[in-house]
């Protein structure tokens, strides 16, 4: 494998070179002949509207138009979009997000944690993963910024962005409808508009209605008469959402635009199949479930208002301010064991609520210094609670059977942060890049940890610490806390910039992020007293150089990114369940145990040969190493040792592809496409960094469309089909050990896998 890939690289490495060697200067097609070469698509990664190929950072964007030729439904679509990411639906939910670039992510939906991927509507920041795996409607692009972003974003984030830009409303009247029904019952409903009702007050709404049947279904259930009944849907989808835009126009740079959302998911809880034959047989579809808990109780409600205003103070200076409030709720009953027994059940509920702030400057003045300046504001807090019901387990003849343990409490969270980018030009080929960002959090936590005798009915009756049903017997408090704590942190960016000509750019750049420290939710500071002190935050230093350039008339797009990240401090979260004074406890840390070095090449090729083919290649390569882990030997108490060889980062595969041809042609008095996407992902770790039989070997995804769109665009006829191969491969999972291994040894491992074959036949009616 290493004699392969350093082959690769050496490959690709002497390609460039020759390539460069024998550039000559060529004129870019975008604005003189739009159908001679690549689309040009223009970004605001840099907080100003650049072509992509200007942008001296590792940047993807993706027109709406495209998302549609994609097959593009949710975020989770996007994977085949660049290099070295991996977007997908969290264990056990539909709409929580769990993405990872490069290796770094958040795997943990738990309330409090930072994650390491920002995902943005507009730009604004979206706090928590609950809701946050968006469908793609009424969208304009979508932007993956690879790496560490913070000088350029009101939010830090520390291993980089995923930008939903929604459509500008701002011109002539438009309309957009579609319906697609597919597989699964899928039937898909959406409308888009707007309007001027002046020529300076515009209007629009959005609605989506996204349904599907599930995967699987429940095959057997304890007491179908109270809850679920055999038969009933998992991994089904039943979402609704809905946006309204109002633009008012006072100038030609003076905007106010208000935007707000809605995200209503009623989706039944997602199906995982048993890896393990212990208590009972796995059952033979990836999908289907044995299951005590209800499967339609799992809710996700999501709001959200925000108002920009731009404006110029000079043909140079531009003035922004964002200004934005979201609100969530979300209720989940997980089955960690996915048996019809009370064996390991988690009832939960969560909300979260957040405004934020940001105000920018941008001074461009055609010259040699160009730049954005901003201060940002964040103010939220995230509350949850939820009950680990053990209810096999009894510890006394005394007292009633099964063990409960409660998880509750808040975080709060206010962020202040300036920052600072901009580029000065020392020649009209050569420029400097620097920024730097201060940034300060303020946590405060409330955790409440304890144990009582006695198990909620298994249909996942929830309760807190001030409503404890009768009968339930103490059995003492683990954590009952407030904490408060201050995370500051300065991180600077230096880069440069060099067009070898007019149509290849070489660039290098060395930026600091950070990741902010905080508390455990889960933590027992009865066994583990230092969870009241929370953990640090955790930083890295990323080094990056990489080439943009443009072939034969822009015929080619050829993009290569190298870079090196080094993590220190490192958050690492360990979970163990352990008996203490006779009485089972689940003992978590979060720990700032570790160092990590991730290093790699990224390769984007976009290529159109002859008019109406288009040919895409996304490679990744990823050198992912814990270099330090430690923790205390458990055969030695009081030592600490470095166990660093025994463990592997998780969703950080060596080698992701993704290579596509799509071909247009007249036919029928219109333009049909028929397209082609391979997909492939290296052996991936997606629960444990041990061994683990949630890990997923590699495998491959083969995606099609056919379309038709008539003259003028009005209508498109399309059919789509998703993992054509039907192929099999676990996206998250649980894993607490094989039989014998501790308390819960056997019960819950438990992989959750990707969509399976699907089909989707659509039609959209567009007037604009």
């Amino acid at each position: 494998m290493i004699v392969r890939e350093s082959g690769l690289g050496a490959g690709v490495s002497m390609a460039v070179c020759a390539m460069v060697s024998s550039l000559s200067p060529q004129v870019t097609w975008a604005r003189e002949a739009p159908d001679a070469g690549v689309e040009e698509v223009i970004v605001t990664a840099r907080r100003r509207a650049e072509n992509l190929q200007d942008v001296p950072i590792p940047v993807t964007a993706v027109s709406g138009q495209a998302l549609t030729d994609l097959g593009v439904a949710t975020l989770e679509d996007i994977n085949s979009v660049a290099p070295n990411i991996k977007v997908n639906s969290g264990r056990g939910s539909s709409n929580t997000i769990n993405a990872y670039i490069r290796g770094v992510g958040q795997n943990d939906p738990l309330w409090g944690f930072e994650p390491g991927v920002g995902i943005y509507i507009d730009d604004v920041y979206m706090a928590r993963p609950q809701g946050a795996l968006l469908d793609v409607y009424d969208v304009e692009r979508i932007e993956v910024l690879r790496g560490p972003q913070g000088t350029l974003y009101g939010k830090n984030t520390l291993a980089g962005a995923i930008k939903y830009v929604t459509r500008d409303i701002v011109g002539d009247p438009y309309l957009n409808a579609s319906v697609a029904a597919g597989s699964y019952n899928q039937l898909d409903l959406k409308v888009s508009g707007s309007i001027g009702l002046t020529d300076q007050l515009y209007v629009s709404a959005a609605l989506a209605k996204l349904t599907h049947d599930g995967y699987g279904e429940v095959r057997e259930s304890t007491t179908p008469q109270q809850f679920n009944k055999v038969g009933e849907d998992v991994s089904d989808k039943d979402v609704f959402a809905a946006r309204a835009k109002i633009a008012y126009v006072f100038s030609e740079d003076t905007r106010l635009e208000i935007l707000g959302d809605l995200i209503n998911d009623d989706s039944n809880a997602r199906g995982g199949q048993r890896l393990t034959d212990a208590l009972a047989p796995r059952l033979p579809d990836r999908y289907d479930v044995r299951n005590d808990t209800p499967v339609d109780e799992d809710k996700i409600r999501i709001r959200g208002v925000s108002a920009i205003f731009n404006t110029g103070f000079s043909d140079a200076l531009k003035f922004k301010v964002i200004g934005a409030y979201r609100e969530g709720d979300a209720d989940s009953f997980i089955d960690f064991d996915e048996l019809n027994l009370n064996a390991l059940n988690v009832p939960a509920v969560l909300s979260d609520d957040q405004t934020s702030g940001e105000i920018q400057l941008n001074y461009d003045a055609g010259g040699r210094l160009r730049g954005v300046t901003g201060l940002y504001y964040f103010d939220g807090t995230a509350c949850g609670s939820f009950n680990s019901v053990l209810g096999l387990v009894r510890v006394s003849p005394l007292v009633p059977q099964g063990l409960t343990n409660l998880t509750q409490g808040c975080v709060d969270t206010r962020s202040l942060s300036a920052y600072a980018d901009g580029t000065f030009a020392v020649t009209d080929r050569f420029n400097i890049n620097a920024g730097v960002r201060w940034n300060e959090d303020r946590k405060e936590a409330t955790v409440f940890v304890a144990n009582y005798a006695g198990a909620p009915p298994a249909n996942g009756a929830l309760f807190d610490r001030n409503n404890i049903p009768a009968g339930f017997v103490p059995l003492g408090v683990d954590s009952d806390y407030t904490s408060e704590r201050t995370f500051s942190d300065v991180s600077p960016r230096l880069g440069v910039d060099f067009k070898i000509t007019d149509d290849a750019m070489l660039y290098a750049s060395y930026a600091q992020g950070f990741k902010s420290g905080g508390f455990d939710m889960r933590g027992n500071a009865a066994v583990f007293p230092g969870t009241r002190d929370g953990y640090d935050s955790e930083s890295v230093d990323n080094y990056e150089i990489g080439l943009k350039s443009e072939w034969f008339g822009r015929r080619l797009l050829l993009n290569l990114t190298a870079f090196l990240a080094e993590y220190t401090d490192v958050q690492i979260g360990t979970q163990q369940f352990v008996v203490v004074n006779g009485l089972p406890r689940n003992v978590t840390a979060v720990l700032n145990a570790g160092e990590q070095e991730n290093k790699g090449v990224e390769l984007e090729i976009s290529a159109r040969p002859v008019e109406g083919l288009d040919l895409t290649a996304n490679v990744g390569w990823l050198d992912a190493e814990v270099t330090e882990f430690l923790t205390s030997d458990p055969g030695n108490l009081g030592q600490i040792i470095d166990i660093s060889n025994t463990v592997e980062p998780i969703n950080a595969p060596d080698l992701t592809v993704y290579l596509g041809a799509a071909y247009r042609m007249p036919i029928a008095g219109g333009e049909g496409l028929v397209r082609v996407g391979w997909q492939y992902r290296s052996d991936t770790k997606v629960q444990n960094l041990t061994a683990s039989v949630t890990d997923q070997p590699a495998y491959d995804v083969i995606d099609a469309t056919v379309a038709w769109t008539s003259d003028g665009g009005r209508w498109r006829f399309a059919l789509d089909g998703r993992n054509l191969a039907d192929e099999e491969y676990r996206t998250s999972g649980y894993d607490f050990g094989p039989v014998g291994s501790g308390l819960f040894g056997g019960i819950s491992q438990i992989g959750f896998y990707g969509p399976p074959r699907t089909w989707t036949v659509s039609a959209i009616y567009s007037f604009e």
